[in-house]
Formats: C-alpha cells, structure tokens, sequence
C-alpha cells in the first residue's frame, strides 16, 4: 500500500460533479503534481485531502489512518494557499512560529526551528519583517517556512505560484523542489502550469472534467500522451488526421500523404479504420524545399505563412497542403522566411497514433 491512498472520491457541488472516481497512490518522499485547466477538479481534490472538503463518497488514508473523520487542524498537513495567507500583523518569523505554538511545541524548540526554516527557504535576515515589507517571493516562501514548520506528513501546495512574475516563479519553483527533496516529505502540488510540472514533478496526474486523464512521469505525459486531451493539452502537438492504408506496413493515408509509423502502432487496427497522427514539433527537420529524404522516413512539402521568435528556437507555422503544422527549428540553425516553401521530415518512430478520443498507440 502506498504512503498515501485516494480511493474512488467523488464530489459534486449543486449537483455538479467536480471530482469524479479519483483514486491515486502516492508513495513516501514523492512530488506529485495534479494538472489540468481551471475547473477540472485539481484544488476540490487537495481541499478534500487537507480535510476542507467532505467528499461525497470515497476515503482518504495516510498510513494506516482514515482521515476522513479527523479534523483539518489534526491531519498533520502543511497547506500552501495561492495567496499566501500570511497574518499581516505577524511578522516572518511569528507567521513561521504560529503552527509550532498552537500545537504547543516548546518555547526552546520555536525559538530553535523559526532561524533553521528561514534559512532553508534563504531569508535569514527577514524574520524581523511585516508581510507588506516583503515581495511576493518572500511572502510566498515564508507560507512554505510556516507550512514546513509543523513537520507536517504531507505538504500541499494550491497553485503556490500563480501570483509570481515569470522569473520569481521559475526560480522558486525550483527552490521548491529542492527544499522537497532535501526533506524527503511527501507532496501534492496543484498547477495549471504544465511546464511547472514537467520540470519538478515525481509524476504528473493530469486532470479533465473531474477525472483523472493520464498518471505518469514528465517523459510518459510528454512523449506518450494517453488520450487526445492530454496530447493537445502538453506541450505543442501536430495532429494530423488520416486513416489507416497498411496495418502490416505502418501506413496511413493523410489526405494526398501517405505516413509511415510503427507497423505496432497499428496491430490492432483495420485498414480504413480513421486514426489520428501525433508528431511533436521538435521531432521535425526543416530543410529547404529540394532537399531529398532519406529512405523510410516521412517527408511532406510545407509552405512557412508565421514564424514566432521563442529564445533558443524559432516555432514554424506551416500549411502542408491543407494540413495545419507547426515545427520547432534552431535560433542557431538555418533562416527561413515567410512564404518560403520547405521540406519537412520525420521518423516513423516520431510518430504516434490516436483513434477517437481513446488510448495513444506507438
């Protein structure tokens, strides 16, 4: 049994779901991010954890314990709120000391663990400070000291960083984890940040409607999309409609195209079965338009009509015949204009297969 068990939670609000059949294990020491657009379930969910919540039917165990009938301020949990929730009356330090004292811990032992937690998070020197005195960086990372302090069996984190500047998220985002892991306490992270949580995350549960979509490491959800929501909803993703020609040859018929993937991908479908191409941008080649492709790789003639600057890559806007495609290429590599007609290649293996809204094949 895992450290921690979600089993089958289901919640609804005026008759509307919004977790439904939620069951999770996660293992001690883990970081475990709950991902998906607003609305999909992902805070009802940790609401439920922390004990804010009652869900409708289901249970929630931490070890041993059943904690769906013990009290939010006696589950051990360390919470993390979007907007910090700092006493503005409190300064840093008595903000971090407030858990400590209300579980009556000694005197000796706050005045020990205040100084230890503001350096881990690296202000040792705003203890003495007001929340108003204090970025939004600051602030935030004093919610994770005061959450830390308690020693909590988990830590929960909503949306920790969503009121941050692009530069103060990324930096603390990796403050977080390294924190988490020099810890080795157990943590539950809720984002609608998908580069968020590729970059920090154990494993990813990405949430649709209530439901869990896809659970999986950041290479699984990335290079392996389960369904077409999680394929469109991570990353940049080609999808190109087509039909199945060949079972036996990989093939499919993408209007005037023909594809090849992994004959796999296709053991399980009949010829003319409709089916779903996915080819990750960065797994394009751009070349000019007369260079030749190698054997047994896919080639289609495009037309660049947008080119948008991203830093370390320039992302192509093609039209592929009728076909909408976008490829990542080099800053460094080779110019391409707009108008310019291009050749685009890639590898069967690059591809993988979709049919409806079920399972991804590769």
């Amino acid at each position: 049994m895992a450290h921690v068990e979600l089993q089958d939670l289901h919640k609804s609000y005026a008759g509307k779901p919004a977790v439904r059949g939620f069951s999770l294990g996660i293992e001690q020491g883990e970081f475990v991010s709950l991902l998906g657009p607003s609305g999909c379930g992902k805070t009802t969910t940790l609401r439920i954890i922390a004990g804010f919540e009652v869900p409708d039917t289901g249970s929630v165990r931490v070890g041993a314990e059943d904690l769906l009938a013990v009290p939010p301020h006696r589950r051990g949990m360390g919470v993390v709120f979007q907007n910090y929730a700092l006493f503005p009356h409190l300064t840093a330090a008595s903000n971090i000391a407030f858990g400590m004292r209300i579980s009556g811990r000694s005197n000796a032992e706050v005045n020990r663990r205040v100084p230890e937690l503001l350096a881990l998070v690296g202000l040792d020197d705003a203890g003495s400070k007001y929340p108003r005195e204090m970025s939004g960086g600051q602030q935030q990372r004093i919610a994770l000291a005061r959450a830390l302090a308690i020693e909590p069996r988990m830590l929960l984190l909503d949306e920790p960083l969503s009121a941050l500047d692009a530069v103060v998220r990324v930096a603390l985002r990796d403050e977080i984890r390294r924190i988490q892991m020099s810890l080795g306490v157990t943590t539950l992270y809720v984002t609608h940040d998908q580069e968020e949580a590729l970059a920090i995350s154990d494993r990813i549960v990405v949430m649709r409607e209530g439901r869990i979509e896809q659970v999986g490491t950041a290479e699984d959800i990335y290079a392996r999309p389960a369904s077409r929501f999680v394929a469109g909803f991570i990353g940049k993703m080609n999808q190109i409609a087509g039909e199945v020609a060949d079972p036996g040859q990989g093939r499919v018929r993408c209007g005037n195209h023909s594809l090849l993937v992994p004959p796999r991908a296709l053991a399980s479908f009949a010829a003319g079965t409709e089916v779903t191409v996915l080819v990750r941008p960065e797994a394009i080649d751009v070349e000019p338009a007369e260079a030749p492709a190698p054997a047994g790789v896919n080639q289609l003639r495009a037309r660049i009509d947008a080119i948008t600057f991203l830093g370390a890559i320039r992302r192509l806007g093609l039209d592929a015949g009728g076909q909408r495609m976008v490829a990542d290429v080099s800053t460094a590599g080779g110019s391409f204009g707009r108008g310019d007609t291009v050749s685009l290649t890639f590898a069967p293996d690059a591809c993988r297969i979709l049919t409806g809204d079920g399972p991804a094949t590769s």
